[in-house]
């Protein structure tokens, strides 16, 4: 029957559209996940440059040397990490579109679903009224 065929194929891309959902919704939250902790991080090292000026009194200049070595590291990480923090709010963009497409399809499906169930029950009730019809003549055996 060709309406259960259908069902059945729509069941069976439903079940992967499903998949594909919750795919993307997980990517989505590893995307903002990374996206948070590289934001955190960025702004924890802007605060430790900021902090790490020399203080009041003589130094070293090893001391200046192994200060500004420590602090140009921490303003480079800070770079890194806010760099990463873009790549990762471009990944949450994309993984929210993704993720719109991907309930778009599971929310279609699910309508084409019903119809074909529709569908499926009104050719069962056809074929159930065509056996209760009288047979042509030309089929009927004669008394």
């Amino acid at each position: 029957m060709r309406e259960a065929r259908r069902l059945a194929l729509l069941e069976r891309q439903r079940l992967i559209a499903d998949v594909s959902r919750k795919q993307a919704l997980r990517g989505l939250a590893e995307a903002l996940e990374s996206e948070a902790r590289s934001h955190a991080l960025a702004e924890r090292s802007q605060r430790l440059v900021s902090v790490s000026a020399p203080g009041a009194g003589t130094t070293t200049g090893a001391a200046l040397q192994s200060r500004a070595a420590f602090t140009a590291g921490l303003a480079q990480l800070a770079a890194h990490a806010g760099d990463s923090a873009r790549d990762a709010s471009r990944q949450s963009a994309w993984a929210t579109e993704t993720l719109a497409m991907a309930e778009t399809r599971a929310r279609r499906l699910a309508e084409l679903t019903t119809e074909a169930r529709a569908a499926l029950v009104a050719a069962k009730e056809r074929r159930e009224q065509a056996r209760g019809l009288p047979l042509a003549r030309k089929l009927q055996t004669p008394r």
